[in-house]
């Protein structure tokens, strides 16, 4: 078989420097160690259409919104027009414009982070769940025994299980508020990144695809998970795909949709390992590529990595956790760090103090 070579990239000074200041992880190393390159070559054939790219794109940008943990999301949603400038922390943004936010919250356990908003544009109630931010959450991932899940179907991650447990209410309580405060919504959108998207999938397991008195009669919902772990063990995995089945055939095939999203030089998907018994639950994902979104056949579904026949694009030429849909985040988070700092040295003049900022680190 012809194995692809990865070309070799000379970096630019921006991109030196971009590399130089990144602080979080980003699993490269986990990619090369754990990972393994699936046989299959995704080439021009597997291609998504640009409109799907651009979609999940667009809701990428709340998802990684939920990261923000120290200024209020509150705050962020009040400035969206003056946050959304050149150099400001959410430029570029421009999904998030005209958006309402409808719940802010954190979890009992870990004090993980998420939020409801409300996007007029596309009559969307979006439930946004962050990744990993913090060392407790950190040891929550690593807490990989089993739990038996509630439905007696299968096992969950034990400390997603425990994530999901401590958010849940607050994420019910948001949702039932959406439903309350705006009655045009035509789709509900749960979205996370990372440690996010796993405790996504046990919301739609656990209380969306079940009976229930929170999402009205025939209401589609679409479920956008970039750089998942492996939630739960093949049974449980098989009995999420039944939720499925049975949602469809109540509402519709067009009632439930699902985007797993990997991302070239990103290990994150890889964990836990198959061979203590994890698996994914979307059976048909997509694989992220130098700007590029890629159908993953079925039968590939498990492999985290893959060969792409297509020339790469030198923006962001590394790949990794936090390079999803053309946008660096950490490059968001940073700026929200210095926004942070802004607010909290003297709010009536932030704005001067966070361009400051911005000054002072363009050194």
């Amino acid at each position: 078989m012809h194995i692809l070579k990865q070309p070799k990239h000379t970096l630019t000074e921006s991109q030196k420097q971009m590399y130089a200041s990144e602080k979080l992880m980003n699993f490269r190393w986990v990619a090369k160690v754990a990972a393994t390159y699936s046989p299959y070559i995704l080439s021009v054939k597997d291609l998504a259409d640009q409109k799907l790219f651009s979609e999940l794109a667009e809701i990428g940008q709340f998802t990684e919104l939920a990261y923000t943990n120290t200024v209020p999301v509150q705050f962020l949603f009040e400035h969206l027009s003056l946050l959304m400038n050149p150099k400001f922390p959410l430029e570029g943004y421009h999904a998030l414009e005209g958006s309402v936010l409808v719940s802010e919250f954190f979890g009992k356990v870990a004090h993980l982070h998420g939020y409801v908003a409300y996007r007029p544009k596309t009559k969307q109630l979006v439930v946004a769940t962050s990744g990993t931010s913090t060392a407790i959450q950190a040891i929550q991932d690593l807490r990989t025994l089993w739990h038996r899940h509630k439905s007696r179907k299968g096992l969950v991650h034990s400390g997603f299980w425990q994530l999901y447990k401590g958010i849940r209410p607050f994420i019910l309580e948001g949702i039932r508020k959406g439903f309350e405060e705006h009655k045009d919504i035509q789709e509900l959108v749960i979205t996370g990144h990372s440690m996010g998207a796993a405790v996504s999938y046990i919301l739609l397991l656990d209380q969306i695809l079940v009976s229930n008195d929170l999402i009205p009669a025939d209401l589609p919902i679409k479920l956008v998970a970039f750089g998942a772990p492996r939630p739960g063990d093949a049974n449980l995995s098989m009995y999420y795909q039944e939720l499925i089945g049975a949602y469809r055939r109540k509402n519709g095939d067009d009632a439930f949709s699902e985007y797993l999203v990997k991302a070239y030089n990103d290990g994150v998907p890889a964990l836990p390992p198959l061979f203590l018994g994890y698996r994914h639950f979307t059976l048909s994902p997509l694989y992220y590529d130098h700007l590029r979104l890629y159908h993953i056949p079925p039968r590939y579904s498990e492999y985290t990595s893959f060969h792409v026949d297509a020339e790469k694009s030198p923006e962001y030429p590394r790949g990794g956790h936090n390079y999803y849909n053309g946008r660096d985040q950490e490059k968001l988070l940073r700026r929200l760090g210095w926004l942070e700092k802004s607010l909290a040295k003297d709010d009536s003049c932030w704005e001067e103090a966070y361009l400051e900022r911005v000054r002072k680190h363009s050194r």
